[in-house]
């Protein structure tokens, strides 16, 4: 999943990463994202790393379980269409 997120500017994680929060966090499936992903998620928050590399990445596995075309949707907003299709040739 990281070699996904390279394809995505740094100026771009901050706002990124408040985007897919939202679209975890707005889930009705609260079983959708696996436990450790979501302790991950909690410590990278803590550690003010959701708009790090690695944050990103854990926010792109945790959204595309929870609702993959939203996601792709999401990536599409901000003009990462070549990152849409690294994603989806992962999933």
């Amino acid at each position: 999943m990281e070699s996904v997120v390279e394809g995505i500017p740094n100026s771009l994680h901050e706002d990124l990463s408040k985007k897919l929060v939202s679209l975890v966090l707005g889930t009705k499936d609260k079983d959708a994202v696996p436990t450790e992903l979501a302790k991950k998620i909690i410590y990278l928050w803590r550690q003010d790393q959701l708009a790090s590399v690695t944050g990103i990445s854990t926010l792109l596995q945790a959204a595309t379980k929870v609702d993959a075309d939203a996601t792709c949707s999401c990536l599409d907003e901000f003009g990462l269409q070549e990152v849409v299709v690294a994603l989806k040739s992962l999933l």
